[in-house]
């Protein structure tokens, strides 16, 4: 059995070390959900400003 848990000074399972873990985890998770939704969202800018900036640069009469 593998017995690689943790537990506190009374011999329980350390509930608070387990709960700051998943906070841990879901906060790597969401900065990198945060970092795919920038780029993504800076990339459809970029390219439609990029379509929009060729079709001003033609001089207009």
């Amino acid at each position: 059995m593998n017995n690689d848990l943790k537990y506190d000074a009374f011999g329980n399972l350390d509930a608070d070390y387990y709960v700051e873990k998943a906070y841990e985890l879901r906060r790597q998770y969401y900065a990198q959900l945060t970092k795919k939704t920038v780029a993504g969202v800076k990339a459809f800018y970029a390219k439609l400003t990029a379509n929009r900036s060729m079709k001003s640069a033609q001089p207009q009469h």
